[in-house]
C-alpha cells in the first residue's frame, strides 16, 4: 500500500480524503491511530474513517489493516463493528467503518459513575451484548487481542465491539522474546500468561472481558497485572452493583479473572438474567457433553455406507481405560463379545463371550442380544431387552459397559473431544472425576470466600437393603446411579434458578456430590430435601437415595468435604 505523501496537511473538519470522504471532527486517538466522523460523498451516509498515524507505523502495518477488514467482513453480528473498505491515502491508509453514534465504554462508565453507578439491568444488558459480539469472533477462530472499555462503543439501544483483528495481527507479524514487553493489546487488560509470554488467545480476551465488566463495578482502570480475586470482592468495588445480580452471574465473571486459563468460560456461554422479564430457561444452561457429530444423510437410508458411523465406548466398569475407544461400524452385521473371535471385542469382563448384534437396517442400527448373561439395555430403562433401536446420538448398556453411536472418524478432532471429554467425566453420570471435582470444588470455595456468599456441599448416595454402598454396584445399581444423578443435578439447578451449570460430581462407587453457593444452610436444606422426595419416586423399589448436607467453613480441607 502506497506510503503517505509527504508535507499533506493534517486531517481537519474539512479535509476530503481520496475525493470522497469529507472530515467533520476527531472521534479520538488511540496508540495506534485515530478515528474520524467522516461523510461520504458517495453514499451521502456518514461513515468512520481509521488512519494510522504515521509516528505509530510499524512494520507489517499494511498487512495487519489488510487482515482487520478480511476478519471483520467474516463477522456478521449487531454487537460487533462492520468495516467496510480500505483504501490508500496521503495520510497513510485507512480503514472505512460503520459510524456509531454513541459513546464508548470506558466514557459511559465515568459518567455512570457521576450518576451512581450502573443498575443491575444496566450492567446485564451491556455484560450481555459485549460477550454475545466478542462470542460471535471467537465462532469465526478469530481473536479481538484488545478489548478494553476504550474498544466498546455504547449506543442508546445495544453495546458495539471496535477493533478487533488490528492488534492481533500486530502481534503475530512482529517477532517476540520471553520477557519482551507485550505487543499489539493493552496490558492493563491482558491475562496473566500474555503478560508473561504474549500471544492473543480467546482465553485472554475472556480475562480482558472480565476486567471490562469488572471495570463497570469499580469505576477505575485496573494496572497491568492487577488481580482482582486477590482480595475480598466487596473490599474492592465502589458502587455495589453485585448486590443486584445473582450468584451465577458474579461466579462468572470470577471465573473470567481466573489465573489458570481453562477455567475460563467461553464467551458464547456466559448468561445473564433477562433483564426484562428476570427468568431463564434450564435448557439453555451450557452443558459439556459429548457431540456424537453430523447425523448421517439421505443417502444412508438407501444403502449401507461403510465406516460412516461407529460405536464410542464411554464407560467400563473394570477397563476404565477403554473408555474413548472407538469401533467401526464397517459392516452390515456385526457382532460384540468378550471372546477373540467377536467382530468388536470388548474388554469389559461383564460382557458376554457373545453378546450382541449390531445390526444395519434401512437406514438405521439395532442391537439383538444374543442371550448374554448380563443383559442389555436401553437409556433409562431397568429391565433387559431383546433389541434395541440405536438412533444416532443414543447410548446402549452391553453388561457393565456404555456405548454411543456416533459419525466420526478415529483420531478426528470431535474424537479427540470426545476423549479429552471422558478423561474430565465420569461416562456413566456425565459428573466431573473426582480429581477434576476437588479442582471444581476449590474454585468454588474461593469464589465463596471472595463473594462472601455461603457454600455447601450435599453428598447423595444410593442405598440397597442389604448391600455396603462400597461394594461394587450391580448393574440394577448402575441404571439408577444414572438416572438419579443427572435428575438430581435438573432439579437442583431448576431449584436454584441456575444460569450456569451446577458444580457436581462422582465420588465413590453409588456416590456423588453436588456444589451449591449461594443459598445459606436452611435453603440448602430445603433443596436437598426436595430433590430427594420428587427423585425417590423414580428409583427401583429395592432402592432409595438418601443425602447428607455439609456447609463449607473457611479452612476446611477440599477432600474431606467429599467424604462421610
Amino acid at each position: 500500500m502506497a506510503a503517505p505523501t509527504k508535507n499533506v496537511p493534517p486531517l481537519g473538519h474539512g479535509t476530503v480524503v481520496n475525493d470522497r470522504y469529507e472530515i467533520r471532527q476527531s472521534l479520538g486517538k488511540g496508540g495506534m491511530g485515530e478515528v474520524f466522523l467522516a461523510y461520504d460523498r458517495s453514499t451521502q451516509q456518514p461513515g468512520a474513517l481509521k488512519v494510522v498515524r504515521e509516528e505509530s507505523r510499524m512494520p507489517g502495518d499494511d498487512e495487519a489493516l489488510r487482515q482487520e477488514l478480511l476478519l471483520a467482513r467474516s463477522v456478521s453480528h449487531p454487537n460487533v463493528c462492520r468495516v467496510h473498505d480500505l483504501a490508500p491515502s496521503p495520510w497513510g491508509p485507512i480503514l472505512v467503518m460503520e459510524h456509531i453514534a454513541g459513546q464508548t465504554l470506558h466514557t459511559h462508565i465515568r459518567r455512570r459513575k457521576a450518576q451512581g453507578g450502573y443498575t443491575a439491568d444496566e450492567f446485564r444488558k451491556i455484560a450481555s451484548e459485549v460477550a454475545a459480539g466478542l462470542a460471535a469472533i471467537h465462532a469465526q477462530g478469530l481473536v479481538h487481542g484488545d478489548l478494553k472499555p476504550g474498544n466498546v462503543m455504547v449506543t442508546g439501544d445495544r453495546a458495539i465491539i471496535l477493533d478487533f483483528g488490528f492488534a492481533q495481527e500486530r502481534a503475530r507479524l512482529s517477532a517476540r522474546r520471553p520477557g519482551a514487553p507485550p505487543d499489539g493489546g493493552t496490558p492493563n487488560y491482558m491475562a496473566p500468561e500474555r503478560l508473561r509470554s504474549g500471544g492473543a488467545s480467546p482465553e485472554d480476551d475472556m480475562y480482558a472481558l472480565g476486567l471490562t465488566l469488572w471495570e463497570m463495578w469499580t469505576c477505575r482502570v485496573p494496572e497491568p497485572g492487577y488481580r482482582p480475586r486477590a482480595k475480598p470482592m466487596r473490599s474492592q468495588i465502589m458502587f455495589d452493583v453485585p448486590s443486584g445480580l445473582s450468584v451465577d452471574e458474579v461466579k462468572q465473571i470470577f471465573r473470567c479473572l481466573a489465573d489458570d486459563a481453562a477455567l475460563r468460560p467461553t464467551a458464547r456461554h456466559l448468561r445473564f438474567f433477562n433483564p426484562s422479564s428476570l427468568t431463564t430457561s434450564q435448557v439453555q444452561i451450557p452443558r459439556e457433553r459429548i457431540a456424537p457429530g453430523a447425523p448421517p444423510g439421505r443417502s444412508a437410508s438407501e444403502s449401507f455406507v461403510p465406516s460412516s458411523q461407529a460405536l464410542l465406548v464411554t464407560y467400563c466398569t473394570n477397563a476404565p481405560e477403554a473408555a474413548g475407544t472407538l469401533f467401526v461400524l464397517d459392516k452390515p452385521a456385526i457382532t460384540i463379545g468378550r471372546r477373540s473371535g467377536q467382530d468388536i471385542v470388548m474388554p469389559e469382563a461383564t460382557v458376554s463371550g457373545s453378546h450382541a448384534v449390531v445390526r444395519w437396517n434401512a437406514g438405521s442400527w439395532t442391537i439383538e442380544d444374543t442371550g448374554s448373561t448380563n443383559g442389555t439395555y436401553a437409556e433409562y430403562i431397568y429391565e433387559r431387552k431383546k433389541t434395541i433401536a440405536l438412533l444416532h446420538g443414543a447410548e446402549v448398556q452391553l453388561g457393565e459397559s456404555r456405548v454411543k453411536l456416533v459419525s466420526f472418524q478415529e483420531h478426528s478432532p470431535p474424537h479427540e473431544r470426545a476423549r479429552a471429554y471422558l478423561a474430565r467425566r465420569d461416562g456413566l453420570t456425565g459428573l466431573l472425576q473426582r480429581d477434576h471435582l476437588v479442582k471444581a470444588l476449590d474454585e468454588d470455595r474461593q469464589f465463596a470466600e471472595w463473594a462472601g456468599v455461603p457454600l455447601s456441599v450435599a453428598r447423595y448416595h444410593i442405598r440397597g437393603p442389604n448391600r455396603q454402598v462400597s461394594e461394587r454396584p450391580t448393574i440394577l445399581e448402575m441404571l439408577a446411579l444414572r438416572r438419579a444423578a443427572q435428575r438430581v443435578v435438573e432439579l437442583t439447578e431448576m431449584l436454584l434458578l441456575s444460569i450456569v451449570p451446577i458444580t457436581g460430581g462422582r465420588i465413590g462407587p453409588l456416590k456423588f456430590a453436588l456444589v451449591m453457593a449461594g443459598p445459606n444452610p436452611d435453603e440448602a436444606r430445603n433443596v436437598v430435601e426436595q430433590v430427594v422426595s420428587q427423585v425417590q419416586s423414580s428409583m427401583p423399589e429395592a432402592l432409595d437415595l438418601a443425602a447428607t448436607l455439609v456447609k463449607v467453613e473457611p479452612g476446611h480441607q477440599v477432600q474431606a468435604l467429599l467424604d462421610d
